[in-house]
């Protein structure tokens, strides 16, 4: 039995898999005070980040694909991309390390529709996606180049 880290999918039918594509803004990273920060310390040794590679990521992804299937483990969602406003991949999950982020999302597929505005996409955009190169968001990365296309587009931060 696989475990929900993993990232062989051979386990299921595509049969009922739907691939879905939808915007969403998690809006800036939050800032903490040295108080909260050293609290949310404490609290991840005791409960560990569910994605340690891509909280902050996360803040940066404009556009989500997911591959969605109810047979799934993960409440429908098997796997997840995020694009940001380049269009570059900055979000792919999961993997050994990272569970996804909507993964814990509680809602079925017509939730997915009708609160996020998904539309279906095919199963080879998915696939042309989740094949890209993952682009690291590194801080010259996350300060400039994100930053001035938000401003550009008029999306803020």
């Amino acid at each position: 039995m696989l475990n929900s880290y993993s990232t062989d999918f051979r386990w299921f039918s595509y049969d009922n898999v739907k691939y879905l594509r939808f915007k969403f803004d998690l809006g800036p990273i939050p800032k903490y005070s040295f108080f909260e920060k050293i609290l949310i310390k404490l609290m991840e040794i005791v409960i560990p980040k569910a994605n340690p590679d891509f909280e902050e990521s996360y803040h940066y992804v404009e556009t989500w694909y997911v591959e969605y299937d109810e047979t799934c483990e993960n409440d429908g969602v098997c796997r997840e991309i995020g694009r940001d406003v380049l269009g570059r991949v900055v979000v792919k999950t999961p993997d050994d390390r990272n569970y996804g982020f909507w993964a814990d999302y509680n809602g079925g597929l017509n939730d997915y529709i009708e609160e996020m505005h998904a539309e279906f996409i095919s199963q080879e955009e998915f696939e042309s996606a989740w094949n890209e190169e993952l682009v690291k968001m590194d801080e010259k990365l996350k300060n400039t180049e994100v930053r001035n296309e938000k401003e550009i587009s008029g999306t803020g931060l």
